[in-house]
């Protein structure tokens, strides 16, 4: 463990211990999401996958921020391996979302000396997750924002951090031992109002009550999915429709689950695109 992550966890127990908590209103298990777009039925399957992942050395990002996102300018934004154009795309992102939010990245705070005309980026929804590219930066426009979101998963905890201070804390339901949440360096990528406009300015979707009031999905693959419902086995933040009894469990497909009064304060960031989100074990 390095000495950010001991100093995120005991941070964590400080905190927990202090009773800075929000109202947990309700609880909830879900399976990792599957939206089938803006304005059409969401569809949760179940699924025995029980694939298992190699451990990994787990990116930490400095406390305080500020950090930086880089949001696409063109239609086709290319990632590269390299900073240059010679070798082939890792990815290539459309302008938009699958579910119509502008294209955002979370910049890769661990490059120091960053090369002339690049943006170093984490490549959202890839595998292995935490694999990092770059960008020309004349393709992106680059901002930044002061919160970040610390989830930890055998507290049970989602911490929001504005400049590195705690602005709230939750317990959350995280991903069954079959299907576990995954670790690592993330990022805000497609925030989804559910069945009602919640947070106006993003999509609407006819979501199952299981996603509770909003749901705002990571740059995140599951670890051991390779698909879900015919599509990518993305991991989502959002709400729950279930008892806060339920919360404090490992119940999902990977997803993280919190009460819909927390969530739907998350949607309300700004900028939300692009907040980091740093989920260790």
């Amino acid at each position: 463990m390095t000495a950010d992550e001991d100093r995120r966890r005991r941070r964590r127990r400080r905190l927990i211990a202090a009773g800075t908590t929000v109202a947990l209103l309700t609880g909830g298990v879900v399976a990792a999401w599957a939206f089938s777009g803006p304005g059409r039925t969401t569809r949760v399957v179940a699924t025995t996958t029980t694939t298992t992942t190699a451990s990994r050395t787990l990116p930490t990002l400095p406390d305080n921020g500020p950090f930086t996102i880089a949001t696409t300018k063109v239609d086709q934004l290319k990632i590269y391996g390299q900073p240059s154009t010679a070798g082939s795309a890792i990815a290539t992102l459309p302008a938009k979302t699958s579910y119509g939010d502008v294209t955002t990245l979370l910049t890769d705070p661990h490059v120091p000396n960053p090369v002339s005309g690049w943006v170093p980026v984490t490549v959202p929804l890839h595998k292995p997750n935490d694999t990092t590219g770059w960008v020309q930066a004349s393709d992106v426009t680059l901002s930044q924002t002061s919160y970040a979101i610390d989830i930890s998963l055998s507290q049970h905890t989602l911490v929001l951090l504005n400049a590195g201070q705690p602005v709230l804390t939750t317990q959350i339901i995280i991903g069954a031992p079959k299907s576990p949440t995954p670790t690592g360096g993330f990022f805000l990528t497609d925030p989804i109002n559910c069945n009602t406009i919640s947070v106006p300015g993003y999509p609407l979707g006819q979501c199952s009550p299981v996603y509770g009031a909003f749901a705002i999905g990571t740059s995140g693959l599951s670890d051991v999915l390779n698909s879900f419902d015919g599509t990518i086995p993305q991991i989502a933040l959002h709400g729950t429709d279930l008892p806060a009894s339920q919360l404090g469990t490992d119940q999902s497909n990977g997803c993280v689950r919190m009460p819909n009064d927390v969530i739907t304060l998350i949607a309300r960031l700004t900028p939300l695109l692009g907040t980091p989100v740093t989920i260790t074990p």
